[in-house]
C-alpha cells in the first residue's frame, strides 16, 4: 500500500494540519514562518486551481514518494548524511477524492502550471505510480548543490497531491530519516 507524506516543520501548533490560508487565521505567527518558503515565488500563493475552486494556499500537500528516496536524493546530491527530516505519513484513505487532485508538475513555463491537463483524478489504488522521484528531480538536487550553493525546492516536478480541507494528525504514523 502507498502512502501519502508530509513534511513536518520544526514548529507546530495542535493536531490538525491546516492550509497556509486558513493557518494565517488560526495561528497568524506559524504562518509568516511557513510564507517564507515561497520568497522569490510569491505569484505562487495566488494561483487558482480551478478543479478544485480555491487557491494553491487553500489546500494541504502532499507527496507519494517516501522520505528516505528524498532523502537519499538530497544526500547524492551533496545535502550531507547527518540531516534530518521528519513527515506525517497519512493513509491515503482518509482523503475525500472529491476534494483532492493530484498535480503532476511536469511543465516547465510557469505559465503552463496551472492548466488542466497538469491534473489527474486522485484515485488511492493508483498512487504507487507517483511515488517516484523523478530523475529531473534528481539532477536538479545536484544543479543546485553544485551551482547555486542553496538549498533545493525538495518537490521540484514531483507530482503533488492537493487536499482541499483540514486534517487530523493526531494519530499520524511520523517517519523520520
Amino acid at each position: 500500500m502507498s502512502f501519502l507524506y508530509h513534511y513536518i516543520p520544526k514548529k507546530v501548533e495542535g493536531t490538525i494540519l491546516y492550509p497556509l490560508n486558513l493557518l494565517k487565521e488560526k495561528y497568524p505567527e506559524l504562518s509568516v514562518m511557513y510564507v517564507k518558503k515561497y520568497v522569490g515565488r510569491e505569484e505562487i500563493m495566488e494561483q487558482r486551481l480551478l478543479i478544485l475552486d480555491c487557491l494553491w494556499n487553500d489546500v494541504l500537500h502532499f507527496t507519494a514518494v517516501h522520505p528516505k528516496d528524498l532523502k537519499q536524493a538530497l544526500v547524492e546530491a551533496g545535502q550531507p548524511e547527518t540531516f534530518m527530516m521528519s513527515f506525517y505519513q497519512i493513509d491515503p484513505m482518509v482523503l475525500d477524492p472529491k476534494n483532492t487532485i493530484i498535480y503532476l508538475n511536469t511543465q516547465t513555463r510557469k505559465e503552463d502550471s496551472m492548466l488542466e491537463q497538469n491534473f489527474v483524478s486522485y484515485t488511492p489504488k493508483e498512487l504507487a505510480q507517483y511515488s517516484f522521484l523523478p530523475e529531473r528531480t534528481k539532477a536538479y538536487y545536484v544543479y543546485m548543490y553544485q551551482h547555486e550553493h542553496a538549498l533545493p525546492l525538495m518537490y521540484k516536478w514531483v507530482p503533488h497531491i492537493l487536499y482541499k480541507g483540514t486534517l487530523d494528525i493526531s494519530n499520524a504514523v511520523v517517519v523520520t530519516v
